[in-house]
C-alpha cells in the first residue's frame, strides 16, 4: 500500500467519523403494516419496505415495522418492493403521532408469470457454474437475485453469459451466506454455487449489498455481500411442480416444491427437490446429471425465538468442455469444438467429467431478547468430495487430439492440407487406440510394491483416466448482535469461527483395458538416482489398480477466526455509518505421503503461517428528498492470502512462497440514487486498488531443464509476486413506467481494470526446488483478463393485464482482454541473449515484432437480444404458469467470451503464431421452457 493511499484512507474514515455525530434531532416515527399477494391474500416475507431512507423487510406473515425520523407537518415517500410483483409507493403524511398503521396492502403481479419463480430465467441467460471448466469459482453476478435497482438486475441476469464481473472483482471479494452461515471456501474464498444448484424455489430470498454499503448480516468484502435466507418461515406457503425443456447444459428438468409457511402450531416444513439432465447439452461430447435436495424445518420457541435446521445438497455429474485455438475452431466447422471426447464402441465418452456432492446442514437461531436487541447464531457444517477426471500417460504420445504438433500449421503445406483433410473426425479423442496400446503393454515389474524379489508382470497402462479429488470438510459458527439503541443509532456486532480441512489426492479411475499402473513421476526421470521418481517412497514401485491413490496426497487445514462491529445513525437529511473488523487467518498443509524428490520435506506438516485481517469502512448519505440521494462510501483492508497460493508447489512439498503478504485494499464509491414514483435511476463511480496479489500457477515450461545435449521442457512452479491491480468505473442504470404496462430501462457499466506494479516471477523446478530464474515482469497498465471493460443493455418490457408479457434486452459487450502469459512480459521475451548489453540483441522497440510479442489480445465487441416471456391461468385457487426464454436471439456465434495465451513461447525464433491463444465461445441461440402447477 502507497503511502499515498494509506493518508487518503485515515483521511476519509476520519472524516467519516467526525460526521457520524448527531447534528439534528427529529420526532421519530413508526410505520407498520403487512403485505400480501393481491390475488390469493396471501402475506409476502422478504418484501423491501423503504422510507426517508431506512430500509426493512417483511416478516414471515408479511408484516414490517419501519422506523424512521422526519419532520412533523411534512411528507415523505414509502416504497414497497419485492421481485415479480409491481411497486408499491405510497406519499405518508407526517401528522406528529408516534406511530401510523397503513394496513394490508395487497402487491399485483408484475404481469403475467408467476411472481415466485423469475429465476427460472437464470438457466437461460446467466452464466452458471455447470458451464465453466473449473468447476468451481462463478462470477459475483450470480450470487445476485432479480433487482428493482436496473443495474443490478442487469449485472444478474443479462451480462451473465459475456462472464461480466461487477466492477472487475473476483467472487472471492463478494461474502455470501446462507442463514448467517458464510459459505466462501476457505481454500480460495470463492462460492461454489454447484452446491445449491437446482433448487431455484428456496434459495429466491436474498439481501444483497453491492460495493461498500452497511450491511447488517456481515462486515463485507469490497464487492459486497449477500444473504440467502431459506428458512421455512421465509418460504411462500405452497405446492408446486414444474417441467423445463432446454437446449443448454441440459435439457430436462423436474422440480417439485412444498412449503407450509409458519402454522398455528409453530411449526414451518420446506421440501423441494428437483433434477436436470441431459445425454448431451449445447456442446458436442457434453452430458449432465444432477440431482439436488431440500429441507428446512422451523420451530417457534416461545414468542421471541425460533429455531431452524435446513440441510441440502445437489450431487451433479457433467462431461465438461475445452477451448481451443482459432485454427482448431475452423477445422472444426464451428466454434464449439471439444477436446474432451471420442467414440467408444459407437458411444461417445468425455475424459474429464466433473462430480461432486458436497451437503450443508445449518442450524439457526433467530432472539429477540428485547425491543432492543436482537441476537442470531448460525452453525454449520459441510462435507463431501469434488473429482475431476483427466487422462494421463506414461511413455506414450500425448492423446490430445489439438496437440499443437498434431495441427496442420505445425506441418509443410503438403502434410498440413492432408492432415487438415481428416478434420473433424481426427480432432476427437481414439479411445479405441489407447486401449489398444494399453492391450500391447506388457511389462514385468521388479521388487513390486517395495519387496525384494517380487515381480509383477502384466498390462502396465500406458493411459488411464485419473479422478482429481478436493474433498473438504467445514465447521462453521457464526453470531450476530443487533442492537437498537435509539430511534437514531442502531449497532451490530459480529463473530465468526471457521476451520476448513481440504483433502487433495488422485485415484486410478480407469484403466483402460490394463491390469496396472506404476506411481512414479514421469517429469523426474531426467535423474536415474532410484528412489528420486518415486511418489509414495514407503511403497517403491507401487503397483496401482482402480480406486488406488497416487501421485501427491496431501491436506490443507485452514483456520479463520474475527469480529466487526458496525455503528449505524439516520437522521431526517442524513445517514452515516462506520464499521471495523479484525481477525486472524493461518493455514498450513499436510504431507499424508513422502516422494523421492523432497523425502523430508514431503511428509508431515509444513510452517503454520498466521495473518492479520483488518479493517474500516464508512459511509454517508445525503437525502436532497425523499426522493434524491447523494451517498459516498470508502474502506480499507486487508486480507490473507489463499492457500493456494501460500505454498511454491503443494503437491510435492512445504515449501512456502518467499515474502508471502497480506492483500491491502483501499476503495472509493460516490453517486446519486432516484426512487421516484415512474423512474428509478442510478449512477455511480468507483475506485479500487489491491496491492501485493500473488500468482501461482505449475506449467510444463520449455528449457526450464539444462542437460548435457542441452535445454530440455520440465514441469516448473511458476509464482509471482508483488501485484498491484486497479479498478475504476462508472455504473448507470435507469428504468421508467412509460404507463402502466410498458417499462423501459437502460444500464451501462464501463470500467478500467489495469495491472499497476512490475511484480516479481520466480520461476522453480519442481522435481528439484531449484530457481530456474527470477526477473521483473512488464506488466503495467496491462489489462486484468476476462470481465467485460463495457458492457450495455436496453430492456424493453410489456405487461399486459390480461396475464401475459413478454420484454427484450438489446445487449452489448466489449473491452475484454484474454489472459496473458507473463513470460512474454520478461527480458527474455524480447530478446535475442540471455542478458543483453547491446541495442542489437533486442527486438527492435516499437517494431511489427516487438509490438507482436508483448501485445494483449482484446475480443472483438459483441451485440445480443435477449426474449422473455411468459402467461399464467388461474383455475379457482389453482395456477398454471408457462414461461419462456431466448438468449442470443440473432445466433451470434462469434461472440468471445475470454481466452488465454498458452503458457509456451517460441524465445529463440520469436515466432508468436507457434503456439497461438486459445478462445471461450458464448453460446448460441438458446431457449428455456418452463411449465409448472402451483397450488
Amino acid at each position: 500500500m502507497t503511502q499515498t493511499s494509506i493518508q487518503v484512507a485515515k483521511a476519509t474514515l476520519s472524516l467519516l467519523l467526525l460526521l457520524c455525530v448527531p447534528f439534528s434531532f427529529m420526532a421519530a416515527q413508526t410505520i407498520v403494516g403487512s403485505v400480501v399477494y393481491q390475488s390469493t391474500d396471501s402475506p409476502l416475507p422478504g418484501a423491501t419496505v423503504s422510507a426517508s431512507g431506512t430500509t426493512t423487510t417483511t416478516d414471515a406473515f408479511g408484516s414490517f415495522e419501519l422506523k424512521i425520523v422526519a419532520t412533523a407537518g411534512s411528507s415523505i415517500l414509502l416504497t414497497i418492493n419485492k421481485d415479480g410483483f409491481l411497486n408499491y409507493q405510497q406519499d405518508i403524511a407526517i401528522d406528529g403521532s408516534p406511530r401510523i398503521n397503513l394496513g394490508t396492502i395487497k402487491l399485483p403481479s408484475s404481469g403475467s408469470f408467476d411472481p415466485t419463480v423469475t429465476d427460472e430465467f437464470i438457466p437461460t441467460i446467466s452464466l452458471s457454474n455447470d458451464e465453466v471448466g473449473g468447476g468451481g469459482v462463478q462470477s459475483v453476478s450470480g450470487v445476485l437475485s432479480a433487482s428493482n435497482d436496473a443495474f443490478v438486475s442487469a449485472a444478474a441476469f443479462v451480462f451473465g453469459p459475456a462472464r461480466f464481473n461487477i466492477r472487475g472483482y473476483n467472487a472471492q471479494y463478494t461474502t455470501v451466506l446462507i442463514n448467517g452461515m458464510p459459505v466462501n471456501d476457505l481454500e480460495n474464498e470463492g462460492v461454489f454455487f454447484n452446491h445449491w444448484g437446482g433448487l431455484n424455489d428456496v434459495f429466491r430470498n436474498r439481501t444483497n449489498i453491492i460495493g461498500l454499503g452497511a450491511s447488517t448480516f456481515a462486515y463485507g468484502g469490497v464487492g459486497g455481500s449477500s444473504n440467502i435466507d431459506t428458512r421455512a418461515s421465509s418460504q411462500r406457503k405452497q405446492l408446486r411442480v414444474g417441467y423445463a425443456l432446454a437446449n443448454r447444459t441440459y435439457r430436462n428438468r423436474l422440480m417439485a416444491t412444498y412449503s407450509t409457511g409458519m402454522m398455528e402450531s409453530g411449526w414451518a416444513i420446506s421440501a423441494s427437490a428437483s433434477r436436470r439432465w441431459a445425454d448431451e447439452g449445447y456442446i458436442e461430447g457434453t452430458f449432465y446429471d444432477a440431482y439436488s435436495y431440500f429441507l428446512s424445518v422451523d420451530r417457534k420457541l416461545g414468542k421471541n425465538a425460533t429455531l431452524n435446521l435446513t440441510t441440502f445438497g445437489a450431487p451433479v455429474k457433467r462431461g465438461k468442455t475445452s477451448g481451443a485455438t482459432q485454427e482448431v475452431y475452423d477445422l472444426h466447422g464451428n466454434n464449439y469444438y471439444n477436446a474432451n471426447w471420442g467414440y467408444q464402441e459407437g458411444e461417445k465418452r468425455n475424459a474429464r467429467v466433473f462430480n461432486a456432492h458436497q451437503p450443508m446442514f445449518i442450524l439457526r437461531k433467530d432472539w429477540a431478547i428485547s425491543d432492543k436487541f436482537q441476537w442470531t447464531t448460525s452453525l454449520g457444517y459441510q462435507t463431501g468430495r469434488t473429482g475431476n477426471s483427466a487422462l494421463d500417460w506414461y511413455d506414450a504420445p500425448d492423446p490430445r487430439p489439438n496437440y499443437y504438433r498434431y495441427l496442420p500449421s505445425y506441418f509443410d503445406e503438403e502434410s498440413a492440407d492432408q492432415i487438415a483433410a481428416q478434420w473433424p473426425a481426427a480432432g476427437q479423442l481414439n479411445w479405441d487406440q489407447m486401449y489398444q496400446i494399453n492391450y500391447n503393454s506388457l511389462e514385468s515389474i521388479p521388487n513390486a510394491n517395495g519387496i525384494e524379489g517380487n515381480t509383477v508382470t502384466g498390462l502396465r497402462s500406458q493411459y488411464i483416466i485419473e479422478d482429481r479429488r478436493t474433498d473438504l470438510r467445514r465447521a462453521n459458527a457464526n453470531t450476530v448482535l443487533e442492537a437498537f439503541l435509539t430511534d437514531n443509532i442502531t449497532l451490530q456486532f459480529g463473530l465468526t469461527y471457521q476451520a476448513q480441512l481440504t483433502q487433495n489426492y488422485k485415484l486410478v479411475d480407469d484403466l483402460l483395458g490394463g491390469e496396472f499402473y506404476l506411481n512414479v513421476d514421469k517429469f523426474a526421470e531426467f535423474d536415474s538416482t532410484g528412489i528420486f521418481t518415486e511418489n509414495n517412497l514407503d511403497v517403491p514401485n507401487q503397483i496401482l489398480r482402480e480406486g488406488d491413490v497416487f501421485g501427491y496426497d496431501f491436506d490443507y487445514q485452514m483456520r479463520q477466526a474475527g469480529g466487526w462491529a458496525q455503528a449505524n445513525f439516520k437522521y431526517r437529511k442524513l445517514d452515516m455509518f462506520v464499521a471495523a473488523n479484525a481477525g486472524q487467518a493461518k493455514f498450513w498443509r499436510k504431507g499424508n505421503v513422502a516422494n523421492g524428490k523432497f523425502p523430508n520435506e514431503s511428509f508431515g506438516d509444513s510452517e503454520r503461517p498466521k495473518f492479520a485481517e483488518y479493517g474500516a469502512k464508512g459511509g454517508i448519505t445525503y437525502k436532497l428528498n425523499g426522493r434524491n440521494y447523494l451517498l459516498a462510501n470508502a474502506a480499507y483492508q486487508t486480507q490473507a492470502p489463499n492457500v493456494r497460493d501460500g505454498f511454491a508447489s503443494p503437491r510435492s512439498r512445504n515449501e512456502i512462497v518467499e515474502n508471502l503478504t497480506q492483500e491491502k485494499i483501499t476503495s472509493f464509491e460516490g453517486g446519486y440514487l432516484l426512487r421516484a414514483p415512474r423512474i428509478r435511476a442510478r449512477a455511480m463511480g468507483y475506485f479500487t486498488r489491491f496491492e501485493d496479489q500473488v500468482f501461482n500457477r505449475s506449467f510444463f515450461f520449455d528449457g526450464a531443464i539444462r542437460t548435457d545435449d542441452g535445454l530440455r521442457g520440465g514441469f516448473v512452479n511458476y509464482i509471482m509476486t508483488g501485484i498491484n491491480t486497479q479498478h475504476a468505473g462508472l455504473e448507470l442504470g435507469v428504468e421508467a413506467n412509460v404507463t402502466s404496462t410498458l417499462r423501459v430501462s437502460a444500464v451501462a457499466a464501463l470500467g478500467q481494470y489495469i495491472y499497476t506494479s512490475r511484480p516479481t516471477a520466480s520461476v522453480y523446478l519442481d522435481q528439484l526446488a531449484d530457481k530456474v530464474v527470477e526477473h521483473t515482469v512488464y506488466i503495467n497498465e496491462f489489462f486484468v483478463p476476462s470481465s467485460p471493460n463495457e458492457a450495455f443493455t436496453v430492456g424493453l418490457s410489456y405487461n399486459s393485464p390480461k396475464f401475459w408479457f413478454a420484454s427484450f434486452n438489446f445487449n452489448y459487450f466489449g473491452g475484454t482482454y484474454l489472459d496473458f502469459y507473463p513470460e512474454r512480459r520478461t527480458t527474455e521475451a524480447i530478446s535475442y541473449v540471455p542478458n543483453p548489453q547491446v541495442q542489437q540483441e533486442i527486438v527492435t522497440p516499437d517494431s511489427p515484432l516487438w509490438n507482436s510479442i508483448i501485445h494483449q489480445e482484446r475480443t472483438p465487441a459483441a451485440f445480443t437480444i435477449d426474449f422473455f416471456g411468459g402467461k399464467s391461468w388461474k383455475l379457482k385457487n389453482h395456477f398454471i404458469y408457462l414461461n419462456v426464454g431466448v438468449s442470443n436471439l440473432l445466433d451470434n456465434q462469434d461472440f468471445q467470451t475470454g481466452g488465454f495465451e498458452q503458457f509456451r513461447f517460441d524465445f529463440e525464433g520469436k515466432d508468436v503464431n507457434r503456439f497461438p491463444n486459445q478462445y471461450f465461445y458464448s453460446f448460441g441461440r438458446t431457449y428455456f421452457i418452463n411449465v409448472s402447477y402451483k397450488i
